[in-house]
């Protein structure tokens, strides 16, 4: 207890020395949200509590009833039910027990993902098609929607799976779910999706959607690091991929205090939709005063990407210090990824690429003036590599104009 009090106040400390220098902007909320404080003192409060949960004594009762109303809280947020969701530690973990169990479940089987795909679950097929199994990579428009027609005709007699995230994290594309369910339902087959992303901020429904497995991640919502979970339709469709007692699909003693708050997360996690498109909507547009940038987001969401001419990426960052924003994605490293590798086979986009990702608390006039940073610091570039004003080619100003032509679209359909 005296610990915890102590960790407060040299938080508390840390915070007040930051404020006699320069205040740093948080625009990554695609990689962590802030951690929701009833979620952190419900972690507090469990974490005190004696017992295991896999115990059959007074003390693990009490703790394994904690984890049923966590996961009471969870499934009613999917249209789940309770039994159907597994507590795991991180959504590539979810992601892993998902997608190997059908393999083992249907060994040799055929497989269909997505170009875009989170590199984690990239790295899952990778190692499946390593051993054996079969996997087509469907390919996606300028701004990533899936081919849904491409999709229809890669199913095979021996197709067990299909795999496409809900949104993706680098672009902000929020894919058909609700189309890709109705084509795994029609011939039979499995459909997982990555929702580690769009979980609580966007309305998800497995039964609506048809989606047999969904991965859904805790940190990205207020919840500690460490807490994620996998939704599972059926548990007789796929086998374990690791072993031990209890849970048979992720053994072992469960984190009861992370369990209960990212069920205390999920009640309290708000997210202000008309808000976020207010916030990419002014974004998009001040962006667009830009010369020679390329806007890769169409939908009007929480997540923004920019790919941007005459400058490179290092030296974009090295300028733009006072934000916390991601290159690309924050998982990756410099240069093109395998969604903008996807989004443009020809490489004619810059390989200097932003994610510009924000919460609903994020005020308009941070967004205009990071803009009118980066701006700058472009311009600064430039004129450095003689790369002056002026330099927009016309290809990229078409290109803009459909980006800004797609996002007018998309928020006068979200008014009506």
């Amino acid at each position: 207890m005296l610990f915890r009090y102590f960790y407060r106040g040299m938080c508390l400390l840390f915070l007040v020395s930051c404020s006699s220098v320069d205040r740093t902007i948080y625009l990554d909320y695609a990689a962590s949200a802030s951690i929701n404080k009833k979620a952190l003192e419900k972690f507090d409060d469990v974490s005190c509590l004696d017992g295991n949960s896999s115990g059959f004594n007074h003390h693990a009762k009490v703790l394994l009833e904690i984890e049923n109303q966590a996961a009471q809280v969870i499934a009613k947020k999917i249209n789940a039910k309770p039994s159907q969701i597994v507590f795991t530690n991180n959504a590539t973990m979810s992601s892993n027990i998902a997608i190997l169990g059908v393999a083992r479940q249907y060994p040799g089987c055929h497989m269909i993902t997505s170009k875009i795909e989170h590199k984690g679950m990239l790295g899952i097929f990778e190692y499946l098609e390593s051993v054996g199994h079969r996997i087509s990579y469907l390919d996606v428009d300028r701004f990533g929607n899936v081919n849904l027609e491409q999709l229809s005709k890669s199913v095979e007699k021996n197709t067990r799976l299909i795999s496409i995230q809900t949104f993706n994290s680098e672009i902000g594309t929020m894919q058909n779910i609700g189309a890709i369910g109705k084509i795994a339902k029609k011939h039979g087959v499995l459909f997982h999706s990555d929702a580690s992303q769009s979980f609580g901020k966007y309305d998800i429904d497995v039964e609506a959607l048809n989606i047999d497995l969904l991965t859904i991640s805790g940190y990205k919502i207020g919840a500690p690091k460490g807490i994620a979970a996998l939704y599972v339709r059926d548990k007789n469709r796929l086998k374990p991929i690791v072993f031990g007692s209890g849970d048979p699909f992720f053994p072992g003693t469960k984190s009861t205090a992370l369990i209960a708050s990212f069920a205390e997360a999920v009640k309290y996690f708000r997210f202000d939709t008309a808000k976020i498109s207010e916030n990419f909507h002014i974004l998009a547009s001040e962006l667009s005063k830009i010369d020679d940038v390329y806007i890769n987001s169409s939908t009007p969401s929480h997540v923004l990407s920019v790919s941007i001419g005459g400058v490179q990426l290092k030296d974009v960052l090295e300028r733009m210090k006072n934000y916390s924003f991601s290159a690309g994605c924050s998982c990756l490293g410099q240069g093109k990824s395998n969604v903008t590798q996807a989004i443009d086979p020809d490489g004619k986009l810059p390989s200097c690429t932003l994610r510009i990702s924000f919460s609903d608390r994020v005020k308009s006039a941070d967004l205009v003036a990071f803009v009118k940073n980066l701006q700058k610091a472009i311009c600064q570039l430039r004129r450095m590599k003689s790369v002056g004003a002026g330099c927009q080619s016309k290809e990229s100003q078409n290109d803009l104009n459909e980006s800004l032509k797609a996002i007018r679209s998309a928020l006068a359909s979200s008014k009506k």
